[in-house]
């Protein structure tokens, strides 16, 4: 396959990588999203998905093309799933979402909150892909772009939950935080009314209860911003915002939360 003919011209200037797409009878349309090759069709009476995600994939994998040659031999391991309707119709959405499971980040180095103190760290989550036809209420497919790994969250084996684990660059400064085409920033508010200086390693991030936006002055995905108060309890108390922050500009709303009514456990293994 042909590297040079394969490709429309990069679109590394432009994170939006979703929207609405034509399709007529019989037409397939392919993409390449970091290292994921993805390739959709529409029949008659059914949409056919084929991808491929290699064994290994690197989470600075952002950059995404539309594919010109559609006929391509898909590599492997691929996998496909059809989708069966009435009848199929031309208007079909590519959409980002969250993670369907809340997303534990461990920063580079340990964060610290000296007593009194607030402030804000800018963090990103990992992306899906939603496949939303035209008169259908929910998606016919949501698939991570990059798998993220299974991790455990909790203070023991019997108290806690499956999550998922990523790297991140957890910043201060929004302007130090890339953006990134398949992740999504949140900020989290920290306040330390206790009278000690905090420390944490890890952080669970409830991304499942947050919704998504999409601010073209910024060209980043955003979701709304979590406050954490601190006030020498065992636990923080933890509060999401109905809003995106300021930094974030003008924005569009891309997708409810998918589990707005959840309960999630504590955000922290532990204070320091």
């Amino acid at each position: 396959m042909s590297q040079n003919n394969l490709y429309e011209r990069p679109h590394s200037e432009s994170l939006k990588w979703w929207g609405e797409q034509k399709f007529e009878i019989q037409q397939a349309k392919a993409w390449q999203f970091g290292s994921l090759l993805f390739r959709l069709t529409r029949g008659i009476k059914e949409w056919r998905l084929e991808y491929h995600r290699p064994h290994y994939q690197n989470d600075y994998e952002q950059q995404w093309r539309i594919l010109t040659d559609t006929e391509f031999a898909m590599p492997q391991p691929a996998k496909i799933e059809r989708y069966m309707l009435h009848k199929t119709n031309e208007t079909f959405h590519l959409m980002p979402r969250l993670a369907n499971r809340s997303v534990v980040i461990k920063p580079v180095d340990p964060i610290y909150i000296p007593a009194g103190q607030r402030g804000t760290l800018y963090i990103s989550t990992p992306l899906w892909i939603a496949g939303l036809a035209d008169g259908l209420a929910e998606p016919l497919f949501d698939i991570p772009v990059i798998q993220p790994k299974d991790t455990w969250f909790g203070k023991n084996p019997q108290h806690g939950e499956i999550c998922y684990a990523t790297s991140v660059d957890g910043r201060t400064d929004l302007n130090l935080l890339t953006p990134r085409a398949f992740r999504a920033v949140t900020p989290i508010e920290f306040q330390n009314n206790s009278l000690h200086q905090l420390r944490f390693d890890r952080m669970n991030v409830p991304v499942p209860a947050l919704p998504l936006f999409y601010s073209e002055g910024t060209g980043r995905l955003w979701t709304s911003k979590i406050k954490v108060y601190y006030d020498g309890a065992e636990q923080a108390r933890i509060r999401i915002e109905n809003r995106t922050p300021n930094q974030a500009g003008e924005v569009t709303y891309i997708h409810p939360p998918r589990s707005p009514n959840s309960t999630f456990l504590n955000m922290f293994d532990s204070f320091f």
